[in-house]
């Protein structure tokens, strides 16, 4: 039988010390019993102390055990740190020998150095260990230590107390439309959590607990986080009944800081050379309530062909790399067109005045000229910085009547330019372009009626404009290309399979046919975009909205003016990439908040004129089916009408057929649209 040894010792790990017995020994390696009865193995250094008790056998251990932990906690109770640190401080004292002398006197057992070991653990203030010793901390460091240890309680107070009162809010009644419950009153012990909360949301603070507590009860509500901490703080009275709603959740500032409004007044004012010629131009056709004018138009026939001058506006003529407005346009990344209102990427001094491209005002401008056949072939191209002047702005609802039925010479350049987009546009869908002439409308908010306009997709206006934007680009990327300019081409591989007519004019072809897209995506080498049908492309021509186009067109006009490329390669992309990732959650707020003003619009004036919709049910779901409201292609869902709503006809109901519905519920906070059929 193995001889049990039974020394009884403390040892120490990190912080903490305690009672182990050993039962033999192996090398340097020792095994123990410890104060659970548990064997462990350690090795010599870690011993700090034998004591003078002794277990006879394995079941001695425990008594023994009881009996030193009796002694260790009466000593341990007696012990005040705070006056042996005074004492340790002014002496120098750190080794356990000298405090434990310096504490008790008289004559120091293992007892009383293993109960001041625990008693200096425990305190985690007044003395720091270093190995084996203790050594006492300055006054500041022990106050520092104070202020920090109460702040932390505080905040473990503040988190019990908030956690509390969180629980207990009604947060579901906050995603009713009609609320009209009492405003919730506010507990003066929660006030900095609501502080928090209006910090995290208004300034944009990280509060990582904070932010864990939302998306815990967001998600349950099927909103946002962003949803939630507006809801409440709208609730507790923290915020105007009138906020716009949309912007606080995005968290967009339609204000300038005061430095970059300073900045944009210290531009000097653009003016053309003496001996610089200024390039008319016909006109620029936009949205009626459009003020960022990006671009304009003119053609020309010359001999065979047709001169198609595309203007672009050039911020890039007044707002340099790295100053305030750049670094401004950058964080913004793009304009976003909200219901409400219009939150600009630059100052309206510069981007709706100085540089737009307004009637009558002489403008620096990148012209792009294309010279093209009656049959939309490009033959030539070229690319020059220019002074310029638009004589007119015309609306699309304008050009599309002189377009139609026009007669004067604005008119007949109106056809002309349209007639060449014809081409440009059969060019494309020859080389395997598709369009889908997704139909799609704008809503506006004033003074909290709404206002929904559909957009005419078989617009020719719009056609004519969006051919002359997509030639500018393309011939702008070939440019890059050629004379191996840095710049950011936009690339898209070919669908899983080719787009056929027949799918593009099928109801549910928009559905089919995204299933079939590849992702567009940032390269920094050429290559085909399938959807464009082009060998080549890059985007340049909203400089003023899109801060990725200034950038291209800064690179541009840099090799134009033999100077050298703001951007490499790799900042080129850096940047880029971070300017798409901004544009793409704009994009995300405009289509959220779209959807629910188009909510709100079917709620409160749809609803009451007890008009049917028109749906087109996409697919069937789990308790209905996944429809889109026409003619503006909002989804919503349609409840089933019968138990089985994955049969192909409940009550006339096919998928892809158009059926009639009316409203059954809105959620307006959570875009949520659920429709019933309409009864015969």
């Amino acid at each position: 039988m193995t001889e049990f040894e039974g020394q009884i010792w403390t040892a120490q790990e990190e912080d903490e010390a305690t009672l182990i017995c050993i039962s033999k020994r192996a090398k340097h390696k020792i095994q123990a019993l410890n104060e659970k009865n548990r064997d462990i193995k350690l090795s010599e250094d870690k011993l700090l102390w034998q004591h003078n008790q002794h277990a006879r056998h394995l079941q001695d251990w425990p008594l023994k055990l009881a009996e030193l932990q009796t002694i260790v906690q009466t000593l341990h109770e007696k012990i005040d740190i705070s006056l042996l640190w005074e004492s340790a401080l002014e002496l120098n004292v750190s080794e356990m020998d000298d405090l434990a002398d310096l504490y008790f006197g008289g004559e120091i057992t293992p007892e009383h150095l293993l109960a001041l070991w625990k008693a200096l653990a425990k305190d985690r203030t007044h003395f720091k260990r270093r190995g084996k010793t203790w050594e006492p901390r300055t006054v500041e460091q022990v106050q520092e230590l104070k202020n920090q240890r109460k702040k932390e309680h505080a905040k473990a107070q503040e988190y019990t107390l908030t956690t509390e009162w969180w629980q207990k809010l009604p947060l579901p009644s906050l995603v009713e439309d009609q609320d009209n419950s009492p405003q919730w009153p506010i507990k003066e012990e929660i006030v900095p959590f609501i502080q928090r909360l209006e910090a995290w949301l208004l300034r944009g603070d990280t509060d990582k607990w904070l932010e864990e507590l939302l998306t815990r009860s967001a998600t349950s509500l099927k909103i946002t986080p962003r949803e939630l901490a507006f809801e409440v703080l709208l609730k507790l009275g923290r915020l105007p009944p009138d906020t716009d709603r949309d912007l606080v959740i995005a968290g967009l500032k339609p204000e300038f800081s005061t430095p970059v409004l300073d900045a944009a007044q210290l531009i000097p004012p653009w003016l053309p050379a003496e001996t610089q010629s200024i390039t008319e131009l016909l006109f620029s056709i936009d949205d009626e309530e459009t003020r960022e004018v990006d671009d304009a138009l003119a053609i020309e026939r010359q001999e065979l062909l047709w001169c198609l001058t595309i203007a672009i506006a050039d911020p890039a003529s007044l707002i340099h790399r790295g100053d305030p407005l750049d670094k401004e346009a950058m964080r913004r990344g793009t304009t976003v067109y909200l219901p409400t209102q219009t939150v600009l990427m630059l100052p309206e001094s510069i981007s709706c005045e100085r540089v737009s491209l307004s009637a009558q005002q002489i403008r620096p401008s990148i012209v792009i000229r294309a010279w093209v056949n009656d049959h939309g072939d490009l033959i030539r191209s070229q690319i020059s910085r220019e002074a310029i002047r638009v004589a007119q702005r015309i609306h699309y609802s304008q050009a599309d009547e002189l377009i139609a039925q026009g007669h004067d010479s604005t008119a007949q350049a109106l056809q002309d330019l349209y007639r060449c987009a014809q081409q440009l546009q059969s060019r494309r869908a020859a080389a395997g372009a598709f369009n889908l002439q997704r139909p799609e409308f704008k809503i506006t908010v004033q003074q909290g009626q709404t206002k929904l306009t559909l957009i005419n997709k078989d617009s020719q206006s719009r056609l004519l404009v969006a051919e002359m934007m997509i030639l500018g680009n393309y011939i702008a990327a070939h440019y890059a290309q050629i004379h191996q300019v840095p710049i950011i081409y936009r690339i898209q591989d070919p669908p899983l399979e080719p787009i056929t007519p027949e799918l593009i004019t099928d109801p549910l072809g928009f559905q089919k046919i995204r299933k079939l897209l590849r992702a567009s995506s940032l390269s920094l080498q050429p290559s085909n975009h399938s959807g464009l049908g082009l060998t080549v492309y890059t985007q340049l021509t909203s400089p003023l909205r899109r801060f990725a186009d200034l950038v291209i067109q800064r690179q541009l006009l840099a090799h134009l003016l033999g100077q050298p490329c703001p951007y490499n390669q790799e900042e080129l992309f850096k940047v880029l990439a971070t300017v798409e990732r901004t544009a793409r959650e704009a994009r995300a707020i405009e289509n959220e908040s779209k959807k629910r003003w188009f909510a709100h619009h079917l709620k409160y004036q749809w609803a009451t004129a007890n008009q049917p919709l028109e749906v087109i049910p996409i697919e069937p779901v789990k308790s209905g089916y996944r429809v889109e409201i026409q003619p503006w292609c909002v989804e919503a869902l349609l409840i089933a009408p019968q138990s089985n709503p994955g049969a192909q006809n409940n009550q006339g109901i096919q998928v892809g057929k158009t059926t009639l519905a009316v409203i059954d519920k809105i959620r307006i906070k959570t875009s949520y649209i659920r429709l019933k059929v309409l009864s015969p």
